[in-house]
């Protein structure tokens, strides 16, 4: 019995844990008692836009006697798969890992000295370099359409907590994987195609990257809603005016080391860690993909919350000039 209630009592205070959302609150709420002002509130960020991205129309086929006339290669059995109910159903991944193989087959298959009809000659070297210009608009296509990085873009209920998490290294393992692909999509035949579930299995219900969007984006909005909603406070008058005590100088002192300092400035300094983490595998996949251009949120993110952070900061620079209050 005593067992089941400390259980019960370590569940009850892991779903009551504070997120950085709850700080900022305490903190805007601390603000306006001392300062007199309207409660500050700040409404969730809309999801961001998803990627879209077309799957590029082959032209080139074979018929099923020129396919049966190729037995003697590996190519065709993938072909043949490809082609029959199940290949038209493929998920978007498996149609990229599908153009790399056919890329990387054709050639044998044509060199084959088997291969004796010159029209299936033509028409694998056709197709292959078909898929090989068009191989960054499969890739954009499967991360346009592949549910594991979809999700990137809709938000979530949860904000990051600690760094290190197993959902962390799992995706920045998975993306960089993807990454390590983008990087080589110019020369395919070096690109192992069995490597890329298992980067998309880490991203597969794990909800790292878009929780860690979405925190970034809540912090931005209370960094840039608390700064205006600071400025409209007359330092001289409402706080500090020349000749008075300066306990309410002090008393917001000591609110802002307790929530900024102490709390929130540490947990911005990780979050801008973490996005240039997950930035830097993203920036190599933007790079790879000229048309659609694949967004880096998270670099934006990171130079916004930089910006909003500092001038958060020196709202408050300007009151310890104003109310020559020691900083320390």
């Amino acid at each position: 019995m005593i067992r089941y209630v400390l259980i019960l009592f370590s569940l009850t205070m892991a779903s009551c844990t504070p997120v950085a959302t709850d700080t900022n609150q305490e903190y805007a709420d601390r603000l306006a008692h001392v300062l007199d002002l309207s409660p500050l509130k700040v409404e969730k960020p809309d999801p961001l836009a998803p990627y879209k991205a077309s799957r590029p129309q082959a032209s080139f086929k074979l018929s099923v006697l020129q396919l049966a006339n190729l037995g003697h290669c590996a190519l065709a059995q993938d072909v043949a798969m490809h082609n029959n109910q199940l290949g038209k159903l493929a998920v978007p991944s498996e149609v990229f890992k599908y153009q790399l193989r056919f890329i990387q087959l054709a050639d044998q298959c044509v060199e084959d000295s088997r291969t004796s009809d010159p029209e299936v000659k033509q028409v694998l070297a056709q197709a292959a370099a078909h898929k090989r210009s068009a191989l960054s608009q499969y890739f954009a296509f499967m991360l346009s359409a592949e549910a594991e990085l979809t999700q990137f873009s809709r938000l979530t209920f949860d904000e990051i907590d600690k760094r290190g998490t197993d959902n962390e290294i799992k995706a920045n393992e998975g993306l960089a994987t993807l990454a390590s692909i983008a990087s080589t999509l110019s020369t395919p035949e070096k690109i192992d195609p069995e490597r890329v579930t298992p980067a998309l299995e880490k991203l597969n219900n794990n909800h790292y990257v878009q929780t860690l969007l979405t925190s970034a984006r809540k912090q931005i909005d209370w960094n840039q809603a608390l700064t205006a909603w600071l400025s409209q406070v007359e330092l001289q008058t409402a706080v500090c005016p020349e000749g008075k005590n300066k306990r309410k100088a002090e008393i917001l002192h000591n609110v802002f080391n307790k929530f900024s300092i102490s709390s929130l400035q540490p947990y911005q300094a990780q979050l801008s860690d973490q996005l240039q983490e997950l930035s830097d595998s993203v920036e190599k996949i933007s790079a790879a993909i000229p048309d659609p251009p694949y967004p880096n949120h998270a670099e934006v993110l990171m130079d916004e919350l930089k910006t909003s952070s500092r001038q958060h900061a020196q709202w408050w620079q300007r009151f310890y000039k104003v109310c020559k209050v020691a900083p320390v």
